[in-house]
């Protein structure tokens, strides 16, 4: 059974590196030379990085290891496995091309032959150097894996156990003795608690808003029997660290090591994150999103934000177009649509932009909305455009980007999976202030060419980066935020199941 096990593993390894070299037999000569009780340390020890320790070094060559360390099979297979366990860890378990039509990656390369001999010599032939070497150093991936770690002791020590129900529903000013529990696993989370009693207090409602907040529920500062609050509390530590897992497995598909500057969007939270550590400094904004909806859903992504767009128009994307303004026009008397069209500011156009055609000419009650109309509906620049006044356009040919929107209010509902893919900025002129930052493009230019409340434009102002900036779009149900708090979310999009059945634990 071993042998068989370990023939597949060599199947597994050669096809997985063979763009990378003539055979795996070049990968094994590298390792071979390391102590397989090296191997064994490294390998037990890897479920630090969000991986299952067992697949790499299982119960029965533990028990070959202690009969017979210099056993021949158990030398190949300790080797082999521990080429795996480098894959996984630096590009990752799963091919994120298989995950489906929202992620929108490609399997990293694995080091060649060559390259993995030149990094072990560089890491002293330690085997556990050269794995924490080629594992992934963005913050998001390093704080999560030390969040891990915090959890698997809690699991371990059995100090996250199962919370007692609560009979009736705790507020300000509440004194129960299920508190302390409530309160405990609160800190356990890293929320700030004055002590560790049996008083609903100050900081225990702002915990309970945060909380609710993150589950896209207006707060109520209240926890009530079998709510929502008390389920998130309790769910328990094997959970959530499978929850932390799936979400390390996402950061391995992206680079190793982030920019100086970059922009992060967790999709789950609606969050946008900018951080600039160019130049010796550091500089960092953020504030909320609003991203697409499950049915919709804004694509896991790296790509570069290259212009900015003052008033843009609005062209309805084809989803939206066959879906949504289709169906809306068709609910519509004939006489009622030209005024549709004037009071949005739509105009209806060619492909090509170049013929515009009046709406009430068309035939919109027996259009099939699944085939091409060979028409595109347009909004004009105005303050109230879909897009709002800004657009930060990247180089992706699925038509998302970066936006302004004319419904501000939503940033301040918690529920903000609203969108058809793109990604709306809650301070937009504040990106554009700092894209645009040693430019002639200051605050007060790119506000002085916003159009003006009533005002409507025929054309929009393109303005080029003159650095481009790396945007990276993933959605990750667990957080480590800067505050200390480590947050959860729900998983809209499963993507959570969508890992799980390829594999990814």
């Amino acid at each position: 059974m071993e042998l068989v096990r370990l023939m597949g593993f060599l199947t597994v390894l050669s096809l997985a590196l063979s763009a990378n070299a003539q055979n795996s037999k070049d990968y094994l000569v590298v390792v071979d030379r390391i102590p397989v009780s090296e191997l064994r340390w490294v390998m037990t020890q890897s479920g630090d990085h969000g991986v299952n320790a067992k697949s790499y070094w299982s119960d029965s060559m533990e028990q070959t290891f202690l009969v017979d360390p210099l056993n021949p099979t158990l030398r190949n297979q300790a080797s082999v496995n521990y080429l795996r366990l480098l894959q996984n860890v630096s590009t990752g378990i799963v091919d994120p091309a298989l995950v489906g039509v929202d992620v929108k990656l490609t399997k990293k390369k694995f080091p060649t032959a060559l390259e993995l001999e030149t990094a072990l010599a560089a890491a002293g032939q330690n085997p556990n150097v050269l794995l924490e070497s080629m594992s992934p150093q963005s913050p998001q991936y390093l704080a999560l894996r030390d969040s891990l770690r915090k959890l698997n002791n809690a699991c371990v020590n059995n100090l996250w156990p199962a919370l007692p129900k609560v009979k009736k529903t705790l507020k300000l000013g509440s004194k129960d003795a299920i508190l302390i529990p409530l309160k405990t696993r609160m800190t356990q989370l890293g929320y700030p608690m004055t002590s560790l009693d049996n008083v609903f207090d100050d900081k225990v409602v702002a915990a309970v808003n945060d909380i609710q907040w993150n589950l896209r529920f207006k707060p109520d500062s209240k926890i009530s029997p079998g709510g929502k609050t008390w389920k998130y509390l309790n769910v328990s530590c094997q959970d959530r660290m499978r929850q932390i897992r799936l979400d390390m497995e996402k950061l391995r598909w992206f680079p190793q090591h982030f920019e100086d500057r970059y922009i992060f969007i967790n999709l789950a939270m609606s969050y946008f994150s900018l951080v600039d550590k160019s130049g010796g400094g550091f500089y960092s904004m953020s504030f909320r999103t609003i991203n697409g909806r499950p049915e919709r859903k804004s694509p896991t992504m790296k790509d570069k934000i290259v212009y900015i767009v003052i008033n843009p128009f609005w062209v309805v994307p084809p989803t939206i177009f066959r879906e949504d303004k289709v169906e809306e026009i068709k609910n519509l008397w004939p006489w009622e649509i030209r005024e549709y069209f004037d009071t949005r500011h739509y105009q209806v156009w060619n492909k090509s932009f170049t013929q515009r055609f009046d709406p009430a000419s068309i035939d919109w009650y027996n259009m099939d909305p699944n085939q091409d109309a060979n028409i595109y509906i347009r909004q004009s620049p105005h303050r109230m455009n879909a897009l709002g006044s800004l657009k930060f356009m990247m180089t992706n040919s699925y038509a998302i980007y970066l936006h302004d929107t004319n419904q501000r209010e939503l940033f301040a509902e918690p529920h903000r999976l609203l969108s058809s893919g793109c990604v709306r900025v809650e301070k937009p002129v504040d990106l554009a202030e700092y894209l645009l930052k040693g430019t002639e493009w200051d605050r007060a230019a790119i506000e002085r060419y916003m159009a003006k409340p009533g005002e409507v434009l025929d054309k929009d102002t393109k303005v080029q980066l003159k650095q481009q900036m790396p945007v990276y779009m993933v959605f990750l149900t667990s957080q480590l935020s800067s505050d200390g708090i480590l947050r959860f979310a729900e998983d809209s999009y499963r993507q959570g199941t969508r890992l799980l059945r390829l594999g990814a634990w």
